[in-house]
């Protein structure tokens, strides 16, 4: 049970690499503009670790960080300008500045911004695995989200949840070392178990489309 490789220390050895890539996910969010760049990259190294790939915690960490901060960085000031519009019309209706708006409206507006999260929760997930345009990222994370709601709503709570019990519970401030320490990364690896089995079957399908392709073209020639 203590052995190099035994469970006991590939635990705790997981769990320094989930602290570590925590302190750099941190520390390359501060700029705030870099935060998709910073999230791309640390969903890249725990898909990895949960596949028990071997895995490098920083060199695989700046790797995509680099390979990906043009396309996160797009994506992110979307999701950024999109939710600070969303928001701000929902303190307005809230607060009540302008009279005779109906509630409906309040409500699109609410339903809105949560879809703008949840579809958020898959963007750089999927800005990791795959190759693909801004557009395209975009509207992948749309349908795999709707596909997969179950999925969607999880990592949604996983992922929020620590900042919810953080600066709305009373005793949240008592919660910020955890925070700290596994807050982004920890939420991370555990929808990484998700990722597995979603990127599983879009990997398995995209081979078979590929197998399909050369037998076609096989039988052509």
């Amino acid at each position: 049970m203590f052995k190099f490789d035994g469970p006991i220390v590939n635990f705790f050895n997981k769990v320094a690499d989930i602290i570590i890539l925590n302190l750099l996910a941190i520390v390359c969010s501060i700029p705030i503009i870099t935060i998709g760049a910073s999230w791309t990259a640390m969903y890249y190294v725990t898909v990895k670790m949960v596949k028990n790939e071997e895995s490098y915690i920083w060199k695989d960490y700046f790797k995509s960080f680099a390979q990906n901060f043009r396309q996160a960085t797009c994506i992110w000031l979307i999701n950024l300008v999109t939710l600070l519009v969303l928001g701000t019309n929902i303190y307005i209706l809230v607060r009540g500045y302008i009279p005779g708006i109906p509630q409906f409206a309040y409500i699109i507006t609410l339903i809105s911004f949560v879809a703008v999260v949840i579809v958020m929760m898959f963007e750089y997930p999927i800005l990791s695995h795959f190759a693909n345009t801004v557009k395209n990222t975009i509207k992948n994370a749309m349908l795999l989200a709707v596909a997969n709601l179950p999925y969607a709503i999880l990592f949604t709570v996983l992922t929020l949840l620590p900042f919810i019990l953080v600066f709305w519970a009373s005793w949240g401030l008592k919660f910020l070392p955890v925070i700290v320490l596994v807050g982004l990364s920890g939420p991370a690896y555990l929808c990484s178990l998700g990722w597995k089995r979603i990127f599983g079957k879009l990997d398995s399908n995209a081979d078979q489309g590929e197998g399909d392709e050369q037998e076609e073209s096989q039988e052509s020639e």
